[in-house]
């Protein structure tokens, strides 16, 4: 496994095992976590999809501003 997939892996755990701690404020807080060596994961930005509720039975991923539901909270 290469230093990306394996550094994607430990963050998938991460957001696993330790939801609270992955509980993004807003979309900036949300893209620096979802940050591997310069690249936007997406596998990891997914991840986050529910952690703040859910918004119509949509899943949500953010507090504030620009959402993965649709909505700006």
């Amino acid at each position: 496994m290469n230093t990306y997939m394996a550094k994607c892996a430990a963050i998938l755990k991460d957001i696993k095992f330790n939801p609270q701690k992955h509980k993004h404020y807003d979309l900036n807080a949300l893209h620096a976590c979802c940050m591997v060596d310069g690249a936007l994961d997406l596998e990891l930005l997914d991840a986050h999809e529910g952690l703040h509720g859910h918004n119509g039975g949509v899943p949500c991923d953010v507090a504030r501003g620009p959402c993965s539901c649709g909505a700006f909270h």
